[in-house]
Order: structure tokens, then C-alpha cells, then sequence
């Protein structure tokens, strides 16, 4: 009775109009009897025959399939693409019923899906790495674009296939072995695993396979291969690299060992031959000075004898003698000075600059009174320095601002200090005479004049002694002056202990 009313014509014209599906029924040559409103609204075309909406292999599989439901007396079921427009497909599922000279389709749309599915397929055949999926059977059910390219052949060729028909006997026995391993243990594994394509010969690949289940209940496992052929081949090469250079470090190293146990060597020798210049220089400057004090002695008692006999010529050139004595006398002392003082940091202390400041104004109060020099000074911070080295610094050139200064001005000095990470900046500016501008690279070279006689004497070790103080405790001094302006000295000293 069941069976009767499924092969009724009526029955499914019925059913395609209370049903959301498109439902037809045809002629054996495909002329189309009934066809509800759901196909209409999807194909939009009123042509009669099937036929007309199929292409060639679609038409040979869908008559191939009315053969078998009329044989067997069976639904069958496939998958069907209609022609829509030149330019548009419609995907359905459908299934075929026999109704004796006639057919009944229920036709599924599957086109949302298979749009999608074309989308992800797209996408995965733009992936520049192989990917695959295999059965529980160890063959390729799908293979992306790349797959192909590395195995130079087409995807029909490569579908339903294993490894075994593409690479070596010993390299499919690899991949059965590892495959074997992920599917049992469910996991994702990443191995390196080598292989030989036929478009690009021998390779290093790294393998990444996990294990899924179909909706079947089936296992499948999808894998993705990376090329790392050329960073396996860098990374041997950087590791020999490595160890030459290794080697190369370890000679250079034992070359460096060498030269500073000969610069160590030679520092000694410097040392030694340093503490014996001075040592000579000390002697030599206070044998020099014992003739010097008989000159200027008996030509001081010269003078005073020929200028009450009123000797003019005489008493000139006893004066001559007596102001060389003098300057030879200061030379002496500077270069004594120069030689004893070692500039060696061994009382390194925390002190206020302005009690430093303080003790050189009072040291040169005579001078700052003789010339009524004005002397201004901010607030100084604490630094850390040898103190008498500093006190030397200072006076040098608050000293050199004093002296060199024209009449009718009188000198002024301003001292300021500036703070920058763990040193603090000084600034000594005075108006004085200045310095010219072609001297300022030589400015702190020792036993150089700058100036005249009648302006000061001056042979330049003072400045050069300040830059040693000032390197000394890892800072730096520059000049800046402008003739008839005046000149400003800047310098650093440390505000806590030196690493």
C-alpha cells in the first residue's frame, strides 16, 4: 500500500508543495512532468528538460543512475551540479526514486556549503607548504597544490595513492612507521623527516600531523610539511662557523695574553723610568736653584751699591739680571711642581665644593685685594675628588682670571656648577684679556706663552697641570675666549666614587 503511493504521480506533486525542498518528477528522457515552487525560485528558468540545466559528465552520471533504480528498484542517492546561468551552478544532493515510467528527485541544496568549501579548498591550495589527509589506510584523500608541485604530478594521480608510490622503499617505511605512531597515540607530533621529490630532489622536511575524526567515527590524519633543507644547511654552517670562530677567539685570546703580559712589562719599565725623570728633575731643579739664589743675592747687593754710586748703565743691567733670576726662579718651580706632583687619586673623599672654593678665595686674598677683583660663586655641590688636587685645579685659574686682566677694568669671576649623571660641570668665567683664538688647541700644552710679559708671565704649566688634575678623576676641561671679552674654562669632576 506504502509502496503504491510513493509511485504515485499525485503523491509527489502533493508532497512538493507542503515540503521546503525542491522535489521533481521526470520522464525517463528527462522531460520534466511536475516541479514545485522551491526549484522554480532557486533555477529560475522554465525550461522542460533536465538536461538542459546539466553538463555532459553530470547528464552520463544521473542516466547512469536512473539505469540503477530501475533495475533495482532502489533510491539512489549523488550529488548533482545544475547550470543556473553561464555563469552561475547550482550543487544539490539528491535522491532518485523509481515511480516505474517515471522518476521522482527530492533535490537537497548543498550550494551554500559547497561555496564554502571551495573557499577553504582555494585557500589551502594557496599555502606555499604541502598539505595532506590521509585514510586509516595510509592514502591520500586530499592533497593541496603544493603537495602536488613537490610530487610533480596531478591530483587525480596522487587521490587513493600512499607513499609508497612516490618515494623510496626506505622512506615510505619512515612514514608508515611515524603515521603508525600518531594515529595510535592521537596525539600531534612534529618530526624531521627526509625525502626525496621528484621536482625537487633531496630535502629536509619538518612534518606537523594530528589525528581527527570524521562524523563516520573514521580516524584521518592531516599533516603539513615545512622545507627546512636550506635552514638545516645554515644551521650546520653557522655551527662550523661557531667553531672556528671559537678557535679563532681562543688564539686571539692567547696572542692578547702575550701582548699584555709585554704591555704590563712595559708599563713597569715606564714606571720605573717615570719615577726616575722625576726623581732627576727634583734634583736637578733644587741644584739649580742654590746658583740662582748666589746670582740674585750678590746682584741684589750690587744694585743697592751701584744705585747709591747712581751707576746707571750699571744698575740697568743688574735689574736685568735680577728680573731673569726672578722668571728663571718661577720656571723652576713650576717644573719642580710639574714633576713632584704624581696627580695619584689615593685621597679620593666626599667634600663641599664651596668650603673647597672658600679656602683658595682666602689663599689668594692678597691678589683679589691688590687687583679688586670681584669673585661670585653659586651654590656648589658635594663632589668626590682629591682635595688638594681640586684646591690646585681652582687656584691655577682663579689665579690666571686675577692676573690677566687690563687696566682700567677690574677682574670679575663667576664660578657655577652644572649637574650631569654622576658628574657635576664647573664653570670659571672672567672678562679678562683673553686668549687668542689660534691658541686655544695649545692652551694646555706645558711651557707654552700666551701672553707678554707686561701682561704676566705665564709658561703654560699651570693650564696643563689642571688638565691632568681634571683627566685624573676621569673628567674633561675645554676653553672658550674672546680677546678683550674675557675666557671661560669648563670642567668635569665626579660626584660619587669612580667604578
Amino acid at each position: 500500500m506504502i509502496k503504491k503511493i510513493f509511485q504515485n504521480v499525485n503523491f509527489w506533486q502533493f508532497l512538493g508543495k507542503v515540503v521546503p525542498t525542491s522535489i521533481l518528477v521526470i520522464s525517463k528522457e528527462g522531460n520534466i512532468i511536475f516541479r514545485n515552487s522551491v526549484f522554480n525560485n532557486l533555477i529560475k528558468s522554465n525550461h522542460d528538460n533536465l538536461s538542459h540545466y546539466m553538463s555532459k559528465d553530470s547528464l552520463e552520471r544521473f542516466n547512469e543512475d536512473i539505469v540503477q533504480t530501475t533495475l533495482h528498484r532502489k533510491i539512489i542517492s549523488n550529488n548533482l551540479r545544475l547550470q543556473k546561468t553561464t555563469d552561475e551552478s547550482l550543487y544539490f544532493t539528491y535522491y532518485l526514486f523509481s515511480l516505474g515510467s517515471k522518476y521522482a528527485l527530492i533535490l537537497v541544496d548543498n550550494t551554500h556549503i559547497h561555496n564554502k568549501n571551495t573557499m577553504l579548498n582555494n585557500i589551502i591550495n594557496t599555502v606555499p607548504d604541502p598539505i595532506f589527509v590521509k585514510d586509516n589506510k595510509h592514502r591520500f584523500m586530499y592533497v593541496n597544490q603544493a603537495f602536488l608541485d613537490s610530487l610533480d604530478c596531478k591530483r587525480e594521480d596522487a587521490l587513493r595513492k600512499s607513499d609508497i608510490d612516490f618515494f623510496s622503499k626506505e622512506e615510505s617505511k619512515v612514514f608508515y612507521r611515524l603515521d603508525r605512531k600518531t594515529f595510535k597515540s592521537e596525539k600531534t607530533t612534529i618530526n624531521e623527516e627526509k625525502l626525496t621529490s621528484k621536482k625537487y630532489g633531496p630535502l629536509i622536511v619538518s612534518t606537523k600531523k594530528s589525528v581527527f575524526k570524521t562524523a563516520a567515527g573514521n580516524k584521518i590524519l592531516v599533516g603539513i610539511s615545512h622545507n627546512i633543507t636550506e635552514i638545516k644547511k645554515a644551521r650546520e654552517a653557522l655551527k662550523k662557523h661557531a667553531k672556528e670562530l671559537k678557535e679563532r677567539v681562543k688564539e686571539r685570546t692567547k696572542e692578547l695574553e702575550e701582548k699584555k703580559n709585554d704591555l704590563e712589562q712595559a708599563v713597569e719599565k715606564l714606571k720605573n723610568l717615570n719615577s726616575d725623570l722625576d726623581c732627576f728633575a727634583h734634583i736637578c731643579c733644587h741644584e739649580l736653584k742654590e746658583p740662582l739664589r748666589t746670582i740674585s743675592s750678590f746682584s741684589t747687593l750690587a744694585l743697592r751699591d751701584y744705585e747709591e754710586k747712581k751707576a746707571e748703565g750699571v744698575v740697568e743691567c743688574l735689574k736685568i739680571i735680577k728680573d731673569g733670576t726672578s722668571r728663571m726662579n718661577k720656571l723652576i718651580n713650576s717644573v719642580l711642581e710639574y714633576s713632584t706632583n704624581g696627580l695619584r687619586t689615593n685621597s679620593m673623599k666626599f667634600f663641599s665644593a664651596n668650603d673647597m672654593i672658600s679656602e683658595v678665595l682666602s689663599m689668594l686674598s692678597v691678589q683679589i685685594q691688590e687687583k679688586s677683583a670681584t669673585i661670585s660663586c653659586d651654590t656648589l655641590p658635594i663632589i668626590y675628588a682629591d682635595r688638594l688636587q681640586v684646591i690646585q685645579l681652582f687656584q691655577n685659574l682663579i689665579t690666571n682670571a686675577i692676573k690677566f686682566n687690563k687696566y682700567p677694568k677690574t677682574p670679575f669671576i663667576n664660578i657655577t656648577s652644572n649637574i650631569k649623571d654622576t658628574f657635576v660641570e664647573f664653570q670659571i668665567k672672567d672678562n679678562g684679556i683673553g686668549i687668542p683664538k689660534e691658541y686655544h688647541k695649545e692652551i694646555f700644552l706645558p711651557f707654552k706663552r700666551f701672553h707678554s710679559r707686561n701682561e704676566g708671565s705665564s709658561y703654560g704649566i699651570g693650564l696643563n697641570l689642571c688638565k691632568k688634575i681634571v683627566e685624573n678623576h676621569g673628567g674633561s676641561i675645554k676653553v672658550s675666549s674672546q680677546e678683550d671679552v674675557g675666557t671661560t674654562f669648563k670642567f668635569m669632576l665626579p660626584t660619587q666614587a669612580i667604578a
